[in-house]
């Protein structure tokens, strides 16, 4: 340094200044929180991505559950000596159910393949929602209105009287 000068700057390259030990200290206390940072959010984008998966499983399992059952109920040739169980009585609003979900036919006369119709219709008798649907059988002769919460009743009252006879 020179007197009443500027203070001498060490050229590009030169020595380093000597750090005391607490500088160590901190710079590396800096660098150990940034990593744990990066660790933690890469935790938390991992947290997600497992729960978006679980929450796929459990809709997937909740909707299988569903048509196990409607498939355990509709069209059972016999039960309790009854030949046409699964014909009357509440019983025949799921099979129009069932028909109005997956045997749709558009004005052609041509089968509808939507999945997304049969994930929703799936969703809203699982739910149990208020909503009315429109149900008529295959001739056309009868239709019915019913709501998806009534469906929900009928479907879990079949189920226990097949699981508990």
């Amino acid at each position: 340094r020179h007197p009443g000068g500027p203070p001498s700057r060490q050229p590009r390259g030169g020595p380093a200044p000597q750090q005391k030990p607490s500088d160590w200290i901190d710079v590396i206390s800096v660098l150990a929180t940034r990593h744990l940072m990066d660790q933690f959010e890469a935790q938390l984008v991992l947290n997600d991505q497992l729960f978006e998966e679980l929450a796929k499983e459990v809709h997937n399992g909740r909707l299988f559950r569903l048509l196990a059952k409607l498939g355990f109920i509709n069209e059972r040739p016999q039960f309790g000596r009854d030949p046409s169980w699964s014909e009357i009585g509440d019983r025949y609003l799921l099979k129009l159910f069932r028909d109005h979900v997956f045997h749709k036919d558009d004005a052609n006369g041509k089968p509808i393949i939507d999945l997304g119709l049969v994930v929703e219709a799936l969703n809203k008798l699982d739910a149990g929602v208020p909503e009315k649907v429109l149900l008529d059988n295959r001739d056309g002769q009868s239709i019915l209105v019913v709501g998806y919460d009534d469906l929900r009743r009928v479907c879990e009252e079949s189920f226990q009287a097949l699981c508990n006879p």
